[in-house]
């Protein structure tokens, strides 16, 4: 078979596999078994009372809006991809030790008060088992690109399994667009934006064409006719395309297409409500489409910023990140749990979860934090509260450049199909995390479904799933949005794909008190806030830190 023969091909099935129609699943969302095992600890935060806290994981930051995708899907899942350019990597092993030496200068002045739990002390230990003090002193040796290197490793090492070092052979990439290309309707608008999203399926992510990009499509598109995938016209007009839409995030080094990813999933609960899909009810997601970041103008507290503090203590004192305003002082925002179960009152938890005591102070917990990955909210997106504070960290400190990160939500029957390891795997995003009750206001009431994986996922996916192992369950019917504009549409059904679970990244928040000053007080918000900007990139307020 001739390259273009199999190029038609490989045209013809990806048509074929858009174009199949969507099975109905009737099981979404039934009720069943709704006991809860209480053989493993909680996948959540215990505490005493609501208290601030600050962020002990080692998740990277970037002061650019544009490296940022957020992204909810059908799962109830929130995928946060950070394409990781030269600037966070060379900032990365510093914004940890500047941290770790902020934290410390805090402590020592006795300007806050470490409580209830030890996950500061556990931060240390980690910067030391990994050396971060011994790498920054080593950079001159070590060069520029062996400072890198090594700062790469530690962050591949600090967050396993989450960063992803993506190699694309430029030959293979070349050889999928120019199919996609043949087989797109290049007439239509949603044609070409599935065209030009399809270079870099997951990673592209254009919802417009702009004027130089369309054209450079329409020269692809004519190489890509008149051409095989190897031709010189096509592969230049492809690498021009790459080059002028992927903003330098995407490089192509040496007949590769580089970059490194660091990719969180986290659980997520949605609006209480539910919808209906091909006869399936599904969790509605209330708001969906593309949704910037946006500074918080009304509230009860300190307002004009996007990472928004609310004086209500439900919310944790944990930053909301909101997307849409709701009217009066209402908006619907990223948040952390927002319920606290708790402990001995709450009737479906398990006893064993009961029993918890405090690492630090011996006394028992009086509460749990633990999202709901289901319907459970007025209408945001709530996150487990370690996640919250991490996202938190992963995007820029300012609010200028928060309200240019777009936010992207699926319609409810849409999964977030992504090559994850950038190797032709197309998966569905998931995570493995089996928790979901039902709450009224602040206060969760009953459990939906067990928390065993296969009960959940039954109640969660219906009969849409193919129940294995762990990397070995699929999912038979899978609608994808595209997003044009400000709206999600269903773009196609995939079939038979792989669901990815990842592994559900523990909460790493210390809990403290603050001494100058009352940590509900405008000074009190106003240090919560910049103790979470700490880093490269960020001028510090030593004088709000109560530092100067």
């Amino acid at each position: 078979m001739s390259v273009r023969a199999a190029t038609a091909a490989v045209a013809f099935a990806l048509l074929c596999s858009l174009a199949a129609p969507a099975s109905i699943a009737t099981a979404a969302l039934d009720a069943g078994d709704a006991t809860w095992d209480g053989s493993q600890p909680p996948q959540g935060v215990f505490f005493h009372w609501y208290e601030p806290s600050f962020y002990t994981g080692f998740a990277p930051r970037t002061q650019d809006p544009s490296r940022v995708h957020i992204e909810l899907s059908r799962g109830n899942q929130v995928r946060v991809t950070l394409v990781v350019g030269e600037t966070e990597i060379d900032a990365y092993l510093d914004d940890l030790e500047q941290r770790h030496e902020v934290y410390q200068q805090l402590i020592d002045t006795k300007v806050i008060e470490l409580s209830v739990n030890r996950q500061y002390e556990l931060f240390v230990q980690r910067l030391r088992e990994v050396d971060v003090s011994g790498a920054i002193v080593a950079r001159a040796k070590l060069g520029r690109d062996g400072y890198r290197q090594k700062s790469v490793e530690i962050l591949s090492t600090l967050n396993p399994e989450r960063v992803f070092r993506i190699h694309i052979p430029l030959d293979t990439l070349a050889a999928r667009w120019h199919a996609a290309l043949l087989a797109a309707d290049l007439a239509s608008a949603a044609g070409r934006l599935d065209a030009a999203n399809a270079i870099l399926p997951g990673r592209l992510n254009l919802t417009e064409l702009a004027t130089d990009a369309d054209a450079s499509l329409s020269s692809a598109a004519d190489a890509a006719r008149s051409g095989d995938p190897d031709a010189p016209a096509f592969r230049s007009a492809a690498q021009s395309f790459l080059e002028r839409t992927a903003a330098g995030h995407y490089r192509i080094v040496g007949g590769f297409v580089d970059a490194i990813e660091f990719t969180a999933i986290y659980p997520a609960g949605t609006v209480d409500a539910t919808t209906t899909y091909n006869g399936e009810r599904l969790p509605d997601f209330g708001a969906t489409g593309v949704w910037p970041l946006m500074r918080r103008e009304q509230g009860r507290g300190i307002t004009g910023m996007v990472d928004y503090l609310s004086n209500n203590p439900g919310y944790g004192f944990i930053p909301l990140l909101a997307y849409q305003h709701a009217g009066g002082i209402s908006y619907n925002a990223f948040h952390n749990a927002g319920v606290r179960c708790q402990l001995g009152s709450t009737s479906f938890l398990p006893k064993e979860w009961n029993k918890t005591t405090s690492e630090r102070d011996g006394k028992p917990f009086q509460n749990l934090w633990i999202v709901s990955r289901g319907p459970t909210s007025h209408g945001c997106t709530r996150l487990a509260s370690g996640h919250m504070s991490e996202l938190r960290q992963i995007v820029p400190t300012e609010s200028e450049a928060l309200t240019r990160i777009p936010t992207f939500r699926n319609l409810p029957q849409c999964y977030d199909v992504f090559d994850l390891r950038g190797d032709g795997t197309r998966e569905v995003m998931g995570v493995q995390y089996y928790l979901a009750y039902k709450s009224l206001e602040h206060t969760p009431v009953r459990a939906y479904i067990s928390n065993r994986r296969d009960a959940f996922y039954h109640w969660l996916y219906g009969d849409n799933v193919a129940l294995g192992e762990v990397g070995r369950t699929r999912i038979k019917s899978v609608p994808v949005c595209r997003f044009a504009g400000r709206k999600a549409l269903e773009a196609a059904t995939l079939r038979d794909l792989p669901l990815h679970e990842a592994k559900f990244t523990p909460e790493t928040i210390q809990f403290y008190r603050i001494k100058p000053a009352s940590f509900e007080s405008a000074r009190g918000f106003e240090f919560n806030r910049e103790i979470r900007k700490i880093g490269a990139g960020h001028p510090l307020d030593r004088k709000v830190l109560f530092l100067k």
